[in-house]
């Protein structure tokens, strides 16, 4: 029995650590149902330009870049502070949300061919680039 709780006390602060490491800009982590976007800067940067991933989870199926139907997708992104922009680096499409299941396809962009963006969340890759830029300091 103490072992048991003993795992589960574990468990609990493992995953609410590892959730720690990801900053919801849009949406409710608790609600995979619905619209979600993340992001985690994988390093701390002094340059203008910095490394993001963004996990976005959508309440229904989206086309990709580039063709292709999914309702999840975990990305690398590069975030311009000065220009205040953003585009992504690399894509890894899922069928369910939530990052769940296997990955159905992926995708790799040259710098500035992708932009941020989220189809009917308007002004929400702006708010990515601004939360990523406050994070960085």
């Amino acid at each position: 029995m103490h072992r048991t709780l003993a795992t589960l006390l574990l468990a609990t602060v493992c995953a609410s650590s590892w959730a720690q490491d990801w900053f919801t800009v849009y949406g409710d982590p608790l609600q995979p149902e619905a619209d979600l976007i993340e992001i985690r800067l994988p390093s701390p940067s002094q340059a203008d330009h910095l490394a993001v991933e963004v996990r976005v989870s959508r309440s229904a199926s989206r086309v990709a870049y580039g063709g292709g139907k999914y309702r999840s997708h975990h990305s690398m992104a590069v975030i311009d502070c000065e220009n205040q922009a953003g585009w992504y680096t690399q894509m890894k499409f899922y069928q369910l949300p939530a990052w769940k299941g296997p990955m159905t396809m992926s995708r790799s962009f040259e710098l500035g061919s992708a932009p941020v963006a989220f189809k009917d969340i308007p002004g929400e890759a702006q708010r990515l680039v601004r939360a990523a830029c406050r994070l960085r300091k």
